[in-house]
Order: structure tokens, then sequence, then C-alpha cells
């Protein structure tokens, strides 16, 4: 799954902080991963991070909601506190993809509804 837009409808912008909610219960058997792109060229974004995914492997390194569920950051700067949720973007309009490995029927038939990116700066 990919996204190209804000829940509002807006193209996602190079210089913006999104965020995603990333549900407690993803519909796999084995794991999930995000992964943000740049827009100018569909390759890895690098940064001194050296973050490029966040997948339910580093869910244990991850702040987490009350309900379990994750929220991940998508920018330019991570939110305070937040570093461990975040996927820097260093300036390019991303493309992020979530993959699914191992869907469940939830995912193939289509009964599960990832939440939109919503903008936050």
């Amino acid at each position: 799954m990919m996204a190209m837009a804000d829940r509002e409808g807006n193209p996602l912008q190079a210089g913006k902080l999104y965020k995603i909610d990333i549900p407690a219960k993803m519909p796999v058997k084995q794991f999930w991963a995000l992964t943000v792109y740049d827009f100018s060229n569909l390759s890895f974004i690098y940064s001194n991070t050296n973050r490029t995914t966040l997948s339910s492997y580093d869910l244990d390194k991850m702040k987490k909601n009350s309900d379990g569920s994750v929220t991940i950051y998508v920018g330019p700067k991570a939110p305070s506190g937040l570093e461990s949720n975040w996927i820097p973007t260093v300036g390019k309009r991303p493309i992020p993809a979530v993959r699914f490995y191992g869907p469940t029927q939830d995912f193939n038939n289509k009964t599960f509804k990832l939440p939109d990116f919503e903008l936050v700066n």
C-alpha cells in the first residue's frame, strides 16, 4: 500500500511532518514494514540515521500508544522524544509504502483499512 496524499487529499510534500497510526493488530502472519521513498527518483531517502524503514521488528524500540498501536512520523525532523518512531525525509518529497508480509484474509478480502497519513505541521 502506498500513499501519495494525506487524509485531506493533499499531496505529501517535502519539508512537512506527517504521521500515521499503525494498528496493534495488523493483518499479517509474518511482519509489516513502512518504507519511505523519494518521490523524485523512487529511491531510499538516506540520512545520518540510515533509517529508511520501520517495521514490526522495531516495535520493542518504539513508543506505543495506550491501545498497542504505534504512531510513526515521516518528515524532516522528529517530534521531541519520538525519534524512535520517526523516518527522516531530509527535505525530500516522501512516498511511503507499507508492506504486508504473509497477509491474512482481512487484508486479502479488503476488510482491513489502514489509516491515512495526517499532516502534523
